[in-house]
């Protein structure tokens, strides 16, 4: 992709110092292990041809000014720049990312269709259809491939053909639920069938009277205390699956409290299905089934399989084990699964009924065009509702009826891709513009709601009154106050914290007894709720570094030593003086738990998610062929696993650089056992939990790592922002987007950080509510 050059003067001097003064550089000390073609640490320092290309890696650049100041590379035994090198390196890469914060906007960024991932699509289907079922497991969508740390990144989200599949099993187990197409009913009542009897009653008195006949009829139930055999004639227009359900119920007296009718149903003389009548004679049911049938005149029998009769000496209500039935009821054709649809669904979708004044078509036109305008988040247009409604026409003069005829073109809008992508329509010419108030409208639920827009958000857009500064100031509250901004707050903290690790947290029961599942479980919810609880309460983000309260219930309260004993999480005062080590993510047992092994902890895992998550310095990935250290090798049965981790830095220094960065911050938090609990001393001795930073400071424990880590407050928070704006835009980011990021910050900062002022920013922000106009579009397309 090729950006447009920023035209100002100082990018265009630090262009010319970066081949004058920087290149020389790079070339005497870095390139040799930095090139394209093998890059050490994924990092690439050459082919650097024009200022887009040059501007596009200031990441690295940034990185580049770290390491230099902290005299981090390059590695120890090779040949070290001049400090006059190192400042001219950190000057210019510094000076660049300064300029680049204050550029003028001119390119909102590339949005690609994006495929609605697997929450936004189960959520879509929920609202739009009014049926609130989990389709997408139902069906096995497949889970959503992973860039740039989140699942909903456009460019990662392909189609392969095995998922249009699952999107057409989804549409029509969705339809199932919320469109009755009032197929055809045959009710039959058991009062009036005929039926075989097999056996006979004893003859005599029984306990409490004579013996009561092998059927009657009570309260409309015809009982049966003999097996029995009924033949239910059918004339079936059109082969499908039909639904069967039986008004039954089975007798259940003291003795034979686990008896049930069993019932073998047949088709044609062919035994097919057997069910046991769940319902007792004080509770009555129906028992639902289906069966494929085919068309033609057929012979459906039913027999009562197990009746018997006790003892004599017994009352005659508990002497025989019998049944009583109803009616059955035969309908279809259904869907396979014979699912009884929603009536609110079915009403919400239907607004007009073919009458006398309105006819089919006409009723039809109206349900399609309102339908599709909702699915595809837009005003839909005439020649689509033409081409959709000759669907319905081909089922009518097909003999279907009207709702079977208008499934059909709701089934074709859920696979269209208008629904399962999110298009907005491009701007014209070749500057942006700003993105029209349907899409703004989309942009907004799908980042605060991971759904649709809902009604008032279509009327706002209808009205064109979205954009208006309050009116979006409004709507955004109105978002984040409503039950479901909870999904958008727990989708992010989940990905962007990497909470889906807890599930796989490596601590054993065998070490760790009260590590159980409900544990972990409590673990997660903690750190949900006080996410839920920064952005609903608007809690400054600097509270996730540090923070006087938490969310515990029982299960943690032991392990954490403040908190209540209560079942349910209540959010619990933590005594500073007492807990210092407690408060932020730091010291969740969550966090701690998904970053240790089965016995011990892992400071390079710790160290590693410090830095990836809080400060935003992920490091690179370890090489294929470095070898794990082995605890029970010979050579190091004397060694402890702190003087282990050294040694195997040492070994290499491909590993020494990452483990420099990464263990120090993780010593800090060796106070914490595996599972979170605080430990000052550790099988008799003192726990060591002091490190060397990059740059040669010192850092004792977690109560030192947190406040070295709240001297970089907006550090911290331009990288969160970086990550909640990557979530919310579904897109890497550029250098086009650092204005807008430091904006945010700089806004944020005035106002202690507020985690509302973060979200705020974003959407009012240039990426936010600009596009690419389609010439743009088309000449930044690599």
């Amino acid at each position: 992709m090729r950006a447009e050059e920023p035209q100002t003067s100082s990018l265009s001097r630090s262009v010319e110092q970066f081949h004058a003064n920087i290149v020389p550089i790079l070339d005497q000390h870095c390139v040799h292990c930095h090139t394209a073609d093998s890059p050490a640490g994924n990092v690439t320092l050459d082919e650097i041809d024009s200022p887009e290309q040059l501007y596009a890696h200031i990441r690295t650049w940034l990185k580049v000014a770290r390491t230099q100041r902290d005299q981090f590379m390059p590695p120890q035994d090779e040949d070290q720049p001049t400090d006059a090198e190192r400042k001219a390196l950190i000057s210019w890469a510094e000076t660049l990312g300064q300029q680049l914060d204050q550029k003028p906007q001119t390119d909102p960024g590339a949005i690609v269709f994006r495929r609605l991932n697997r929450l936004q699509y189960k959520n879509t289907l929920r609202d739009l259809l009014g049926v609130d079922y989990d389709v997408a497991t139902a069906v096995g969508l497949p889970q959503d491939p992973v860039a740039f740390g989140f699942n909903n990144i456009g460019t990662a989200l392909e189609v392969p053909p095995l998922l249009l599949e699952k999107y057409l099993a989804a549409a029509d187990e969705m339809l199932a639920r919320a469109v009755d197409t009032k197929p055809a009913s045959t009710l039959f009542d058991i009062a009036e069938v005929p039926y075989k009897l097999e056996g006979e009653l004893p003859e005599g008195k029984g306990k409490d009277g004579p013996i009561p006949p092998a059927t009657e009829v009570v309260d409309g139930y015809r009982l049966f205390r003999l097996n029995s055999t009924h033949n239910f004639p059918l004339k079936i227009d059109k082969e499908g699956t039909y639904r069967l359900e039986l008004a039954a119920w089975g007798h259940k007296g003291p003795k034979w409290a686990k008896w049930q009718p069993d019932l073998a149903i047949g088709v044609n003389g062919q035994n097919r299905k057997s069910i046991s009548v769940l319902g007792t004679r004080d509770n009555p049911g129906v028992e639902v089934v289906t069966l494929r049938l085919p068309a033609g005149e057929l012979d459906l029998s039913i027999e009562f399989l197990n009746a018997e009769v006790g003892p004599a000496w017994s009352e005659n209500d508990h002497r025989f084990k019998h049944m009583g039935w109803k009616s059955l009821t035969v309908t279809g054709p259904v869907s396979p699964q014979g699912i009884i649809p929603s009536t609110e669904a079915h009403e919400k979708i239907f607004i007009a009924e073919p009458s006398s004044k309105l006819p089919a078509r006409d009723a039809a036109h109206q349900i399609v065009t309102s339908f599709a305008t909702r699915a595809f988040r837009r005003p839909v247009e005439a020649d689509e509702v033409d081409r959709l409604l000759v669907l319905f026409d081909m089922a009518q003069a097909g003999g279907a009826n009207f709702e079977e005829s208008v499934r059909y073109p709701l089934k074709a809008v859920l696979v269209s891709p208008s629904f399962l992508f999110r298009i907005e329509p491009a701007a014209e010419g070749d500057q942006p513009q700003p993105i029209d108030d349907y899409a703004l409208a989309s942009r907004l639920s799908y980042f605060l709601w991971n759904t649709m827009p809902d009604e008032e958000l279509f009327r706002l857009a209808e009205s064109q009154q979205l954009h208006q500064p309050e009116v979006l100031k409004q709507q955004i509250a109105r978002l984040l106050a409503d039950e479901r901004s909870k999904v958008f707050v727990h989708d992010f903290a989940e990905q962007w914290l990497q909470l889906d690790e807890l599930e796989h947290a490596l601590p054993s029961e065998e070490f760790f007894p009260e590590f159980t599942a409900r544990t972990r479980h409590a673990m997660r919810t903690e750190v949900l709720l006080f996410m839920e609880h920064l952005v609903q309460e608007n809690q400054s983000a600097i509270d996730l570094l540090d923070a006087d309260y938490s969310f515990t219930n029982r299960d943690l309260t032991s392990i954490y030593r403040y908190g209540g004993y209560q079942q349910e999480f209540q959010k619990a005062e933590i005594n500073k003086r007492r807990n210092p080590e407690r408060g932020g993510l730091l010291g969740m047992g969550g966090i701690l738990a998904m970053t240790s092994h089965v016995s011990r902890n892992s400071p390079t895992r710790r160290g590693k998610w410090v830095l990836d998550v809080i400060i935003g310095d992920p490091p690179a990935p370890p090489p294929a062929n470095v070898e794990q250290i082995d605890e029970g090798s010979d050579k190091n049965q004397a060694k402890s696993f702190r003087e282990l981790l050294s040694l195997h830095a040492d070994e290499s220094s491909t590993c020494a650089g990452c483990h420099r960065k990464m263990d120090p911050l993780g010593f800090a938090l060796d106070q914490f056992n595996p599972i979170g609990r605080f430990e000052r001393e550790r099988e008799g001795e003192p726990v060591n939990s002091t490190g060397i930073l990059p740059g040669g400071r010192q850092v004792d424990g977690v109560v030192e790592l947190k406040a070295i880590l709240l001297e970089q407050k907006p550090r911290f928070v331009r990288n969160l922002t970086e990550q909640l704006m990557t979530y919310a835009l579904g897109r890497e980011l550029t250098f086009e987007d650092r204005p807008a990021v430091a904006q945010i910050v700089e806004r944020a900062a005035a106002n202690d950080f507020k985690m509302q002022e973060l979200i705020y920013g974003i959407i009012e922000s240039y990426p936010f509510q600009y596009r690419r106009g389609f010439q743009q579009q088309v000449a930044s397309a690599p």
